[in-house]
């Protein structure tokens, strides 16, 4: 579970979140808005990326505990990674050999251990950081609009591939709405800043929608 307090955080005179106290206690939750709208902000203060005065808090071991980066395995928006290092490689900056040939095989990505980063194409790239969070040994995961720049097939394929491992605490941002309906099972709806939504997707499609983005929003 993760455990937000009320909050308000500013850069500057450009931007303000506000955001009440929310209780996470259903995966994957999906935070949703259009561009601009405090997502990244939002996941960022989850993750200890962020830091705050009162942090969100995590059941740890057993145990509630302030947030802090290495309790998560975080894929933001446009991730680095080195275009000379081989995939094997770079899985292996995610410390769990053991698991590495399992999720390959899992992932496809076997016939490709040995190929360069910079070679990949998207769909390919894609799948080898999804893999890189999948292999870190924590059961928190962030990630920051996982469908960029994916066709519909691929998309596909993340979605069959993420519902595999129910055992992971995925807190996803989007403005996805097809990857949502198909995959969330708790939303947080954002619009300039403030969370204007809090439930079910499917309260959400029903009542909360028009809330968040403005008529005519294409999914």
């Amino acid at each position: 579970m993760i455990n937000i307090p009320e909050l308000k955080f500013c850069y500057g005179s450009r931007f303000t979140l506000s955001v009440p106290k929310i209780l996470i206690d259903r995966f994957p939750a999906f935070m949703v808005g259009a561009n601009g709208s405090g997502k990244t902000t939002l996941l960022r203060i989850i993750g200890g990326f962020i830091r705050i005065q009162t942090p969100p808090q995590i059941i740890w071991h057993g145990n509630w505990v302030p947030v802090k980066p290495r309790y998560f395995a975080y894929l933001p928006a446009q991730p680095y990674y080195e275009p000379s290092f081989s995939v094997r490689s770079y899985l292996l900056l995610a410390g769990n050999e053991e698991k590495l040939h399992e999720i390959a095989e899992e992932l496809e990505l076997s016939r490709i251990l040995s190929y360069r980063m910079g070679t990949l194409s998207s769909g390919w790239l894609q799948r080898v950081l999804i893999a890189r969070i999948l292999l870190q040994d924590t059961s928190y995961v962030l990630m920051d609009e996982p469908t960029s720049f994916l066709d519909p097939e691929a998309r596909k394929e993340l979605l069959n591939i993420l519902a595999k491992h129910p055992d992971k605490k995925m807190v996803i941002s989007s403005h996805d709405l097809a990857f949502l309906s198909g995959f969330g099972a708790f939303v947080l709806g954002l619009r300039d800043g403030r969370v204007v939504f809090s439930g079910d997707p499917k309260t959400f499609f029903q009542q909360g929608i028009d809330d968040v983005f403005i008529k005519g929003y294409i999914m």
